[in-house]
């Protein structure tokens, strides 16, 4: 389960990230937030519009079934089975950009993790628009042996340069999203 990350929008870390924060400056300022992102929080997201790969904010969370609690994680392994986020799967895919995410594992211990040496991660996600506004969730996985031992779950995390075609192409969606997960570091924090 990944429900808080960081992004820093750190523009000497990483050329893409420069490029998309000068672009959300201009379209968005103040629409969003970086720093340790929340469920409810919205943040930088990129996904693919009118056949370009653009930067837009997005609201974490899916609004409940309930509508009282968020959906903020979708299980990759089922994502394309279920009503709530087949559709996404199909048409609607988003990468949100962190420098990385926090777990707590069972004694309630809360650790980072990041993807050295990369100053950036980008985490699969799934995207719909209610009532006017972009909301998302994570896509998770089983936890490889660097998370394991924190967590049995953890995001479906890509390589810079697989971004744009997770976001262009369905098949390939699919196939990265079961793909081996990186190794990760952690630190308690």
């Amino acid at each position: 389960m990944c429900g808080r990350y960081y992004f820093s929008a750190d523009r000497e870390a990483d050329e893409q990230i420069a490029a998309m924060m000068r672009m959300m400056e201009k379209n968005y300022a103040g629409q969003y937030k970086t720093g340790e992102i929340l469920p409810g929080d919205t943040a930088p997201g990129i996904i693919r519009r009118a056949g370009k790969i653009v930067p837009i904010p997005a609201t974490f969370g899916f609004p409940g079934f309930s509508g009282k609690k968020l959906l903020l994680n979708a299980r990759s392994e089922t994502a394309g089975e279920k009503k709530a986020f087949a559709e996404s799967l199909r048409s609607r895919r988003i990468v949100l950009p962190a420098s990385g995410f926090y777990e707590w594992d069972r004694e309630k211990v809360k650790y980072y993790f990041t993807l050295e040496p990369s100053p950036v991660i980008y985490l699969c996600g799934l995207y719909q628009v209610t009532e006017g506004a972009c909301r998302f969730v994570i896509l998770t996985r089983a936890a490889n042996e660097s998370m394991a031992e924190v967590h049995g779950r953890m995001p479906v995390i890509l390589g810079a340069e697989k971004v744009r075609t997770y976001l262009t192409d369905e098949e390939a969606a699919r196939a990265l999203i079961a793909a081996e997960a990186p190794m990760l570091t952690r630190e308690a924090v």
